[in-house]
């Protein structure tokens, strides 16, 4: 085996972990954000400060990791170790197709997948999250409405926009 096989397996290695710890880090998120949801739920304001904290935490890690990766797609480029240019992630992960294929085990390709569906599902949760705030805001808004005597109700009119007006 040649010094560059031998490279390209080390930068493997060196790819595989850091698409490790983007799942390990994405997975902590996307159970902050569940937390969160039911935290919103007890109205626990408290615990939802430093919940955010947490998330802010572990977004500064995921920021670290995403530099990480990009000083290792530069210095893959600089060592001229494929025959592309390497200049964003999946051109990463296609760089190591071969690898993978002869190896018999697509670990980079699977944590890839783990990943985008552990994203997904952090965005369905934020959406579910930010839909209960919004009600929640909503609501608030009519109580503090009711308690000033100046209720408004909105209706639609006949072109489908909504109209408002107070008793």
């Amino acid at each position: 085996m040649n010094s560059k096989q031998d490279e390209i397996k080390l930068f493997y290695q060196r790819t595989l972990s850091v698409w490790e710890g983007f799942c390990q880090f994405h997975k902590e998120l996307y159970d902050l954000t569940c937390e969160e949801y039911m935290t919103l739920l007890e109205s626990d304001i408290d615990k939802l400060e430093g919940m955010l904290s947490q998330k802010e935490e572990l977004i500064s890690k995921i920021a670290i990791l995403e530099k990480d990766r990009s000083e290792l797609i530069e210095q893959i480029n600089h060592r001229d170790l494929f025959q592309i240019k390497i200049l964003k992630a999946s051109e990463l992960l296609g760089a190591f197709a071969d690898l993978e294929s002869k190896v018999g085990i697509p670990a980079l390709k699977n944590l890839n997948s783990l990943l985008i569906d552990i994203i997904q599902k952090i965005q369905e949760q934020n959406k579910k999250n930010q839909q209960f705030l919004n009600k929640a805001m909503h609501s608030l808004k009519e109580v503090k409405q009711g308690f000033s005597g100046k209720k408004t109700y909105t209706t639609y009119g006949a072109d489908g926009m909504t109209r408002a007006f107070g008793r």
